[in-house]
């Protein structure tokens, strides 16, 4: 039993049929059923229901599978990590940063890092917390800065606790809302109010709000959900909507943030994410530095989830 034979049954049952399986391996078909089945003879088990020409994994298959993914996602790390013997400059950085993190971080990161190491390959991604999560798992993401705080009991994620990012409901000046001295989320429903995909926790809290005040339970709070917290800003300071930004991103602007009544935490806890067990990159190792010293401070202690 080897990770070749391994490789091609996992891809086998991910193709659902020994044609696909095949074309994607760039094997023939009678080759690939010979791998096959000499893994089944291996393991003294038959693996695969061949039945109406689909390839579906039997009982003992997928246990099979199971075992197969964990030893190929273990053999991909150990090349990985013999790799990063190689220089950060001539690396490979493959980044993904939340919605608020983006907005103040993404740029001086990327410029420190571009200024250091102008033949480092960047891939980025800007996305919620569970579409980076997913790209940590499929391997498509080195590591993500996000928020974390619904991230604490994953025990395969890694997380380094970063300082915490204050928003606000922001409005421009001028706004009907600008003037009073607290509104209570319930007054925001009477405008268009834009802002990132929040964690569930978070949109479950500001429902409770609302029904407390009076608020139809079927209204949600936001309207207009982007992931980009410049054209927030923007949108916000041309028009009566009500954005949640981070403090940072509105700073040097007229933008009023408002006061809520009840108050709100309005703190949202940061990390940057990686896969527990799995080693950093020198490009990566070199980004999270850059991280903490935009952040200010020198790299904190990891703490693993």
């Amino acid at each position: 039993m080897g990770l070749r034979q391994l490789q091609h049954f996992v891809t086998l049952v991910e193709q659902g049929n020994f044609a696909r399986a095949a074309a994607a391996l760039h094997l023939s078909q009678p080759a690939l059923s010979r791998s096959i089945q000499a893994l089944e003879a291996d393991c003294g088990s038959q693996l695969v229901d061949r039945a109406y020409g689909k390839a579906r994994p039997t009982a003992a298959g997928l246990i099979v599978l199971e075992r197969a993914r964990r030893m190929l996602r273990e053999g991909r790390e150990l090349r990985r990590d013999l790799e990063l013997l190689q220089d950060v400059a001539i690396g490979e950085l493959r980044v993904g940063f939340g919605p608020f993190a983006a907005a103040f971080l993404m740029s001086p990161v990327l410029t420190a890092l571009a200024t250091a190491y102008p033949a480092l390959r960047i891939d980025l991604e800007i996305a919620d917390t569970p579409s980076l999560v997913r790209g940590l798992e499929a391997e498509r993401l080195d590591l993500f800065v996000g928020e974390s705080h619904s991230l604490a009991q994953t025990a395969q994620l890694r997380i380094e606790r970063l300082p915490p990012v204050e928003t606000a409901f922001y409005v421009r000046a001028g706004h009907p809302l600008a003037d009073r001295a607290e509104v209570g989320l319930a007054d925001l429903t009477h405008y268009p109010v834009a802002g990132p995909r929040v964690p569930q926790r978070v949109s479950d809290s500001f429902r409770r709000l609302l029904i407390a005040q009076g608020v139809d339970p079927a209204r949600e709070l936001l309207t207009i959900h982007c992931d980009e917290m410049h054209a927030v800003r923007t949108l916000v300071l041309g028009s009566d909507t009500v954005g949640l930004l981070p403090r940072a991103v509105m700073r040097g602007t007229r933008a009023k943030a408002l006061t809520i009544a009840p108050a709100l935490d309005q703190k949202t806890a940061y990390g940057i994410v990686s896969l527990a067990g799995h080693t950093l990159s020198p490009a990566a190792g070199a980004f999270v530095a850059r991280v903490h010293a935009v952040l200010g401070r020198p790299d904190a202690s990891s703490t693993s989830s």
